[in-house]
């Protein structure tokens, strides 16, 4: 039997038995290694500088448990829809009891004699972390308890019982797993995913000090002079040469000379992980799975202790390319549960209006024909529902009708000859900024009408009938419709007047040359366009999305604005500077622009689409053929795995960005969820 070293935890510090104390963070989970070049070599250049102008030791944690169950208390929100929500609960419940699932936390720990220095330390890392674009903060009180004890009993006066090949910490045993030595050739950084997504309990501990100059030198001449006396041996007894001493000898005079020369910074660096399991059977099984790590018992508790001491003598450099960073992760607080990550199994969760992850809340869902895109976009919508979020949906084709009946919602059919219109001139206000606003509208309407063919000149006489138009039923106190344009335009731009006259009478002319009838309160609402003609499609749209940008303005609420196959409408310069300019301010009035198109070369092709697509924070990509990837690859970055995968995408499967993180995610929803959305329905995960 051992006792456990005392340690206590007063605020935000964790004191040591010799008066010393450590100070824990904990960080985001991504991939570095899924960034873009440029962002991940500023994030791995920002890491080798720290290591370079480390003054105080520093481990870092990667705690990998296994997720039994969705956590208490995950949903902070009650749920607008109880049944909808309960179902996916089963469903994960379901998933997470069938699948070993593991989740990763990041922690890192600084030491330090006095609280002040333990301060300037903490500080220090905390600065560098933020340059490498990694959020973390400082655990205090209960969560500072919680992550040093890693769920083992370490109360005062608990005892570990050692065993031959490992340690009893009450119902836990834990065994040490120590690597020997550092690869013995050239690396970048990542070479430690296979261990960083190792599938068992344990935890992976990094450790570096900064050592003394003089004294790395002197390690060195003296490993050297050992390395040289035993090939010397060698050579006068005839034997083979043995290959570790050669590259032993190599990386020793490599490293003296990056010393020497100011190249680098010496450290002491260690690799330990403590697998953990509930029976020695487990332990084993889990020992042998993560056999190339280094560990001992303890040892990976966030103490910036290491208890091992199986340090090497490497240079900053060097270090650097042991960046945990290696696993994302999307598990957002409240967020829209749409399925799971590719890899880990765990469950993905997105709260787009979070704006501690997200810059906006802007979504962007691509995916060929057949490959779920519609499918998706359901599943956000009625996980929306489920949260409380308001979304008015553009349906081109009429998918969503089950959808809005099954959240209770408003199904309206936009067509010639319904009962449905929506004027051009339908701006809230009486100031001249409104004016100027429904005039606008015209012009782009009138645009689209002419086949976006409008000259300079007939774009001002479209003005000035506008304007016209608006002091002719000011005088009359109603509101103008686009016919009041016909008479000046009939006098100054004939062509255009034949052309708006065709708006203006029958069927046409209910639906654009009335006063507006369409009516949006709470919830989910759908404009159909199925039965409205393809040549009229554009002109809707573009009616509507104006007419939603003011009650978007005007009623200031979280709500999605829901563009289905936009990239269509994006062949229309009025229809593409609308998007950009939902896709900018949207923010500002607390909504959510959310665009998908099957044809992401519609939308990328065009420096305007562009902008509407990378101006989402989160962006769902789904299969494409190569000549879309390689669009997709210059707008959003892609690393040639992740091209790969967008080419090779079953139907279903996406690439996640949110942000900086990027992962592969399979849509998993329960049943019920899929018996909404049956016309898009991929086959369930197994």
């Amino acid at each position: 039997m051992k006792p456990v070293a005392v340690y206590r935890v007063r605020g935000d510090r964790v004191v040591h038995p010799d008066g010393s104390s450590s100070a824990v963070m904990v960080s985001s989970a991504i991939d570095l290694s899924s960034l873009d070049t440029a962002r991940r070599a500023a994030a791995s250049a920002a890491f080798l500088r720290m290591c370079h102008s480390l003054e105080s030791p520093l481990q870092i944690v990667v705690r990998v448990r296994r997720v039994e169950d969705e956590p208490a208390g995950e949903d902070s929100l009650r749920a607008a829809h109880p049944g909808l929500d309960a179902a996916m609960r089963r469903h994960w419940a379901t998933r997470l009891r069938a699948r070993a699932v593991f989740t990763r936390t990041i922690l890192l720990a600084t030491r330090a004699p006095t609280a002040t220095a333990l301060d300037e330390a903490a500080e220090h890392v905390h600065g560098w972390l933020r340059a490498m674009g990694i959020s973390a903060h400082r655990l205090e009180g209960a969560a500072l308890h919680k992550a040093l004890t890693a769920g083992l009993p370490l109360a005062h006066g608990t005892a570990l019982t050692e065993h031959p090949h490992h340690v009893r910490a009450g119902a836990c045993v834990l065994r040490s797993l120590a690597l020997r030595r550092f690869p013995g050739h050239a690396v970048r950084p990542g070479w430690l995913a296979p261990l960083v997504t190792v599938p068992v309990a344990c935890d992976i501990a990094l450790h570096l000090s900064p050592a003394a100059l003089d004294a790395a030198l002197n390690t060195l001449t003296r490993r050297l002079r050992d390395f040289s006396a035993h090939r010397l041996l060698e050579a006068e007894r005839g034997a083979i040469g043995d290959v570790h001493v050669d590259i032993g000898l190599d990386s020793a005079l490599a490293l003296r000379a990056r010393l020497a020369g100011s190249l680098g910074r010496p450290l002491h660096c260690s690799l330990t992980v403590a697998v953990r399991a509930a029976t020695l059977g487990a332990l084993r099984r889990d020992s042998d799975t993560a056999a190339r790590a280094f560990s001992s018992a303890l040892a990976a508790l966030p103490l910036c202790v290491d208890a091992l001491s199986a340090t090497k003598l490497v240079e900053s450099g060097a270090a650097a390319t042991c960046v945990p960073w290696l696993h994302a992760t999307c598990q957002d607080r409240d967020g829209y549960r749409i399925g799971a990550a590719v890899h880990s199994g765990l469950p993905v969760r997105i709260a787009p209006f979070d704006t501690a992850w997200h810059a906006n809340a802007n979504i962007a869902v691509f995916a060929t024909s057949g490959h779920g895109k519609s499918f998706a976009l359901g599943c956000l919508v009625l996980e929306a529902a489920t949260r409380g979020i308001d979304a008015v949906i553009i349906d081109p084709e009429g998918e969503y009708r089950r959808v809005v009946s099954a959240l209770g919602g408003t199904y309206l059919a936009l067509e010639p000859g319904g009962s449905a219109s929506i004027n051009v001139f339908d701006v809230p206000g009486q100031t001249d900024s409104a004016a100027d606003e429904a005039v606008a509208g015209v012009v782009s309407l009138v645009s689209v009408l002419c086949g976006d063919r409008l000259d300079d000149l007939e774009r001002a006489i479209t003005d000035a009938a506008a304007r016209e138009a608006l002091r002719d039923a000011g005088a009359q106190r109603r509101v103008a419709v686009l016919g009041d344009c016909i008479p000046y335009l009939e006098r100054h731009a004939v062509r255009v007047a034949t052309i708006v006259r065709r708006y203006c009478a029958g069927a046409l002319g209910v639906l654009f040359n009335r006063p507006t009838t369409l009516r949006i309160g709470g919830g989910v609402c759908a404009i159909s366009m199925r039965g409205m003609p393809d040549e009229h499609v554009a002109a809707a749209t573009l009616v509507v999305g104006r007419w939603l940008w003011q009650l978007v303005r005007r009623d200031r609420r979280r709500r999605h604005i829901v563009f289905d196959e936009v990239g269509a409408l994006c062949s229309h310069p009025a229809m593409r500077a609308l998007l950009v300019q939902l896709a900018r301010r949207c923010r500002k009035y607390s909504a959510s622009l959310v665009v998908a198109t099957q044809n992401a070369q519609d939308l990328l092709a065009s420096g305007e689409g562009t902008v509407i697509a990378t101006n989402c924070a989160t962006v769902l990509l789904g299969g494409h053929r190569p000549a879309e990837t390689a669009l997709m690859e210059r707008a959003f970055g892609l690393t040639e795995a992740q091209r790969r995968l967008l080419e090779t995408a079953t139907r279903g499967e996406f690439l996640l960005i949110a942000g900086d993180r990027r992962l592969p995610i399979r849509v998993d929803v329960p049943a019920e969820y899929r018996a909404i959305l049956s016309a898009a329905e991929p086959p369930p995960t197994p």
